[in-house]
């Protein structure tokens, strides 16, 4: 699954919220698991800008969310982002896509 995030520039005070889903489409039930919210420049996958905490809403239905907080998205500018889960001898990232900061008003 691949997603577009589109944010205004210093936006901050909301969640992104996410349902994780397994590779045949099904809920991915998140019991246990850690997940950190990656985004980095686009074409620099190496250089995180941001790496947050996200919090599990309901681990059953696979729901969760990341608390966007200031300074988050200070800057305009396309990139990358994915969700990193990780429990005892598991690191596996799933969703990801595009986050796109654009100057607003």
């Amino acid at each position: 699954m691949s997603d577009t995030i589109k944010i205004p520039k210093g936006d901050f005070g909301f969640n992104i919220t996410f349902t994780v889903q397994n590779a045949n489409g099904g809920i991915f039930v998140l019991t246990d698991y850690t997940i950190k919210f990656n985004v980095w420049t686009a074409g620099s996958p190496g250089s995180l800008l941001l790496a947050g905490t996200v919090v599990i809403d309901v681990a059953a239905s696979g729901t969760c969310h990341y608390p966007v907080v200031t300074t988050n998205f200070d800057t305009a500018g396309n990139f990358k982002w994915e969700l990193e889960m990780t429990k005892t001898g598991v690191n596996e990232s799933t969703v990801s896509g595009d986050l796109i900061v654009y100057e607003s008003g």
